[in-house]
């Protein structure tokens, strides 16, 4: 077997494993290694060189490549969008109720708004919360406790 097939063939083993059994990052980024050893062994490099280039690249990967990907991944079950609206503050601007109203998020957009129960009205200036999105209207709640 070509020496570049073997770098080639262990850079895609590594990846595999990491997608199906670890998912730690490391075999992943040991496997970055490995690819730029093939193309060394392909280009015609002595083994030294080839050897150099997989302990490099798997060094980097490992040492720098590896954090930022972690970083990454961590932020993912961060709320983003609309998801992040839940639970924020907003003070009404115009009087909201079951059919009609409008609040502004603090430190956000104006949104149409909806309280969820039909019976329950909150005045102009009033501090609500909001509880859940239902496409282009906020549903929101009162902030303080007893506070319609």
């Amino acid at each position: 077997m070509s020496l570049w097939l073997f770098w080639f063939l262990l850079g895609v083993l590594l990846i595999a494993v990491e997608a199906v059994v670890a998912f730690t990052l490391y075999a992943g980024a040991v496997a970055l290694g490995a690819f730029p050893a093939a193309i060394f062994a392909a280009l015609g490099a002595s083994v030294e060189i080839q050897v150099a280039a997989f302990a490099i690249g798997a060094a980097f990967s490992v040492v720098i490549l590896r954090p930022i990907a972690r970083r990454h991944l961590a932020t993912q079950g961060t709320p983003t969008g609309t998801d992040a609206l839940i639970g924020a503050h907003a003070t009404v601007i115009e009087t909201v109720d079951g059919d009609r109203g409008v609040v502004k998020i603090r430190g956000g957009d104006v949104w149409s708004a909806r309280t969820l129960d039909p019976k329950q009205s909150f005045d102009e200036g009033a501090e609500v919360v909001v509880s859940e999105i239902r496409g282009v209207f906020v549903f929101v709640f009162v902030a303080e406790p007893g506070g319609e």
